[in-house]
């Protein structure tokens, strides 16, 4: 029998030069998590880190907490099938944005309008997306995202133990799709619900799979610490 716990990044910094930086909650929020998992003695055969930088961030929080514990932290695989898909290109296209970078909005805008004016017509954008919509140079297809998600899944299983593989919201979604053999809308409903730094375990042998835990988020205690965007 094996384990894998997805984490979702830390929360993402929604104004500035970039989105995939951890904001200064998503580093408190990684390093919870760290404290959290080494409370309680948790060991881990195996770590996978998504090509973001927040991926890297979040992952490497819980690292330090465990050097500082003196507790083993396997060393960490790069997985580049765990990237998140190309939501944020395509919401930005549909709100007519072309703003250089990764970053959301400019500075002058306020985060809660940022998120508004983004991520307010999420479910509608990215079923339209599923459906075929928004093709372009650089955007990665809705149907090439969901089957790098199996591999990825795939991947995971291999072996027996305890595997961490560190993430994105979208792409643990599409896991759970490939799992529980859900359509684009459902992975789509899953991919908004998910908290930064929640975990999700996933557990399988020969010929099972299953999941066993979803969106948990044991280690925030404050309900300001608790945050999807």
């Amino acid at each position: 029998m094996g384990q894998i716990t997805l984490v979702r990044h830390g929360q993402a910094s929604v104004q500035g030069a970039s989105y995939d930086a951890l904001s200064s909650l998503g580093h408190a929020q990684a390093r919870r998590l760290g404290e959290h998992w080494a409370e309680r003695g948790l060991r881990f055969d195996a770590v996978y880190v998504g090509p973001r930088q927040r991926h890297a961030e979040t992952a490497a929080h819980i690292a330090a907490v465990y050097a500082e514990r003196g507790l083993p932290w396997p060393t960490p695989q790069q997985a580049p099938d765990l990237d998140e898909h190309h939501g944020l290109a395509v919401l930005k296209r549909a709100a007519g944005l072309n703003e250089p970078g990764d970053g959301l909005l400019s500075g002058d805008v306020s985060r809660d309008a940022a998120i508004r004016q983004l991520f307010g017509h999420y479910h509608e954008v990215m079923g339209e997306w599923a459906a075929g919509a928004y093709a372009a140079d650089g955007i990665e297809p809705w149907r090439a995202f969901r089957d790098r998600a199996q591999r990825a899944l795939e991947h995971l299983c291999v072996g027996s133990g305890r595997t961490v593989a560190f993430t994105s919201g979208g792409l643990i979604a599409a896991v759970l799709g490939a799992v529980l053999g859900l359509d684009d809308q459902r992975v789509i409903d899953l991919s908004a619900t998910l908290y930064n730094t929640s975990l999700t375990d996933v557990r399988y042998r020969p010929g099972d799979i299953g999941v066993v835990a979803f969106n948990g988020t044991p280690h925030l205690h404050e309900a300001s610490t608790i945050t999807r965007v």
